[in-house]
């Protein structure tokens, strides 16, 4: 995983540093998309604990 992460980083570094529009907007573009990964994750992983407790309350009312 951490290999993945330097990859991904030299990646984002290597397309700021060539990409045709001003740094400062290439900059938000990648704030903003960064973001949009942040709330996405946030919401599966939101979504995925609501569904492993509904599994979990399932499962003790099975047990009694």
């Amino acid at each position: 995983m951490g290999k993945s992460l330097l990859f991904l980083l030299v990646g984002i570094g290597i397309g700021v540093l060539v990409a045709p529009d001003k740094g400062s907007n290439t900059l938000n573009n990648l704030l903003g998309k960064a973001e949009d990964l942040k709330d996405d994750a946030e919401y599966y992983l939101l979504t995925a604990a609501d569904k492993i407790m509904s599994k979990v309350k399932q499962a003790g009312n099975t047990a009694e």
